[in-house]
């Protein structure tokens, strides 16, 4: 069934549920989950074919697919699972479980196709742990064997999909069971809009990401839907200006216009919900933004005032010696760039100067933000929202293994995710999470900004595949390729591939 190739908009990552910077499409061909979100957030199965939960709720039992193999040969039974899940949940030595592990007590082996997850409380929200693209399963003993190396010289999962070569441009797999899917998959970077745009007049591309719709000729089908994303402003909460001070983080939040940074940075495409949820996700219904109005802009103004932060002969707020201008760090990526921008033009009107630092994905991103700038501009992409928001917003995820880099402390936050994670499913549980929603809005660990909308360029050729709501990449089981054209220029990635 040939070869399909994708591009998409930023550098690859290491193919390591625990060592990656990030999950991208080639892990969710390679690396399999104990279970799948289907239709409407319902558990589907993956490596785990059934599973059963304790009547007290604190155990959950999940019967492994019978002969499962990772793809170097070894058996996928249950010791290697719970091993694999053991590494996923305490990462590369962390002191502290990855905080979406924290309703787990144990993982254990029941027998070779069993395990059991021993809870601390019962927990409806699990299967989203079990789906969730960091809890992918790849094998411990290859894992162990390559060190640094497993995710680039080989990446041992069970999945459709084996690992044939990855480089940061460019990763190429072939498939395992011959009955599914293309023959081969390439997904390539190109992280310009411009090139992007270019790949869709290469005969060799099938599929292209984050395009705009008037760059897509005819042969190419188009679609957009709204991503389960968020750009957000982070303060740092040490700053000796104060940023942990509520009062100056809701001046920041009311000084924003959200509306105006869809229009002038995105061009109408994206969401201005004022927010810590996507309208994209399943629990962005259960809370009304309207509950926790912002700050007037006037009150903000006569805030910064009776604080000390008066206009400068520049027009810089200053308080003493210090100075409202502060060092940004930001993705450099086009839309980052220029959500940014329309961001720092939009406060330094009001006496405050971002200075805006663009740093690459991913790796070097996140160095940048760990070592404590005054502030950031990121965007988090997500399976599901609600665990996003806790890893970046937990008062006690400040130790490795969290992703709270602004330092923020609201244990009123904490309490309310926690209660979430509690919550029966059904009725109990959103209302835990319009609370948990409304507690964050109070209290601005960090500032949502907008949410984009994400696109995609198919051929026509290609049938199987497109965008899902609230998923965060498709599958390529059920992708087909009609016979494809000649292949006349290739793009840079694929060119690649195919000499490698």
């Amino acid at each position: 069934m040939g070869t399909l190739h994708e591009v998409f908009e930023y550098p690859l990552t290491r193919l390591d549920p625990v060592r990656g910077d990030h999950v991208d499409p080639p892990s969710v061909a390679i690396f399999e989950t104990l279970l799948r979100k289907g239709a409407g957030d319902r558990p589907m199965p993956g490596l785990a074919v059934e599973w059963a939960v304790d009547p007290d709720g604190l155990t959950w039992r999940l019967r492994l697919r019978p002969g499962a193999r990772f793809h170097g040969g070894d058996p996928c039974d249950a010791r290697a699972v719970a091993a694999a899940l053991e590494r996923c949940r305490w990462g590369d030595g962390l002191p502290r479980q990855v905080w979406y592990w924290d309703p787990v007590e144990t993982v254990s082996v029941v027998d070779d196709r069993t395990i059991a997850i021993g809870l601390r409380y019962p927990c409806a929200r699990l299967p989203v742990l079990l789906w969730g693209t960091h809890t992918a399963i790849a094998n411990p003993a290859a894992w162990d064997r390559l060190g640094e190396e497993f995710g680039i010289r080989d990446a041992d999962g069970t999945g459709p999909y084996r690992l044939i070569a990855y480089s940061p441009d460019a990763v190429t797999a072939d498939r395992v069971d011959p009955h599914v899917g293309p023959a081969r998959i390439t997904w390539s970077s190109a992280p310009d809009d411009a090139e992007r745009a270019a790949c869709l007049q290469d005969p060799g591309v099938d599929i292209v990401r984050y395009v705009e719709r008037a760059d897509v000729p005819a042969g190419w089908a188009y679609a957009e839907q709204p991503e389960d994303s968020q750009f957000t402003l982070s303060l740092n909460f040490d700053d000796p200006r104060g940023f942990g001070d509520l009062q100056v983080r809701r001046c920041f939040d009311a000084l924003i216009d959200r509306e105006r940074i869809v229009s002038a940075a995105l061009a109408g495409r994206g969401d201005a919900r004022r927010s810590p949820i996507p309208l994209a996700d399943a629990r962005a219904d259960d809370y009304d933004p309207g509950s926790v109005p912002a700050m007037p802009p006037e009150q903000a103004r006569a805030v910064l005032e009776a604080l000390g932060w008066s206009r400068g002969a520049d027009g810089i707020r200053c308080r003493a010696d210090q100075r409202m201008s502060i060092d940004c760090v930001i993705q450099d990526t086009s839309p980052g760039r220029a959500i940014a921008a329309e961001v720092a033009r939009q406060l330094l009107a009001e006496g405050i100067e971002l200075r805006l630092r663009p740093v690459p994905l991913f790796e070097p991103f996140y160095r940048a933000v760990a070592e404590g700038p005054a502030a950031f501009i990121s965007k988090w992409l997500w399976p599901d929202a609600m665990e996003a928001i806790m890893g970046f917003s937990r008062s006690d995820c400040i130790e490795a293994g969290g992703g709270n880099w602004q330092h923020a402390r609201c244990p009123a936050v904490d309490a309310a995710f926690d209660a979430f994670l509690q919550a029966a499913a059904g009725a109990p549980m959103a209302e835990a999470s319009a609370a948990a929603q409304r507690a964050f809005m109070t209290h601005l660990p960090y500032l949502p900004l907008v949410s984009t909308m994400e696109s995609i360029a198919v051929r026509e050729r290609v049938r199987g595949f497109g965008l899902t709501p609230r998923t965060l990449y498709p599958a390529y089981e059920n992708v087909t390729i009609a016979d494809r054209s000649p292949i006349g220029r290739r793009s840079k990635g694929a060119q690649d591939a195919a000499d490698g």
